[in-house]
């Protein structure tokens, strides 16, 4: 199966990738970040935009972790 890996970089700098993977046998494409987030959409753009989403929410998760035991 074909897959595509991109690269979202935040306005802070912080770069996570996430990949999106061509039509499965049931006609869905699936998707997964760095972070081991992952899903299933009907289209590829659907299936871009909640990795985009899921990988943004977890990048921001991640820096409010940072910042409450002193890192940045």
């Amino acid at each position: 199966m074909m897959s595509q890996s991109f690269t979202f970089i935040d306005p802070g700098g912080n770069q996570a990738q996430y990949t999106v993977w061509e039509k499965n046998r049931d006609d869905e494409f699936c998707w997964s970040t760095e972070y081991g987030d992952h899903g299933m959409a009907a289209s590829y753009a659907q299936a871009q935009e909640r990795a985009r989403t899921t990988l943004k929410a977890t990048m921001a998760a991640r820096r409010r972790s940072g910042r409450s035991y002193g890192f940045r």
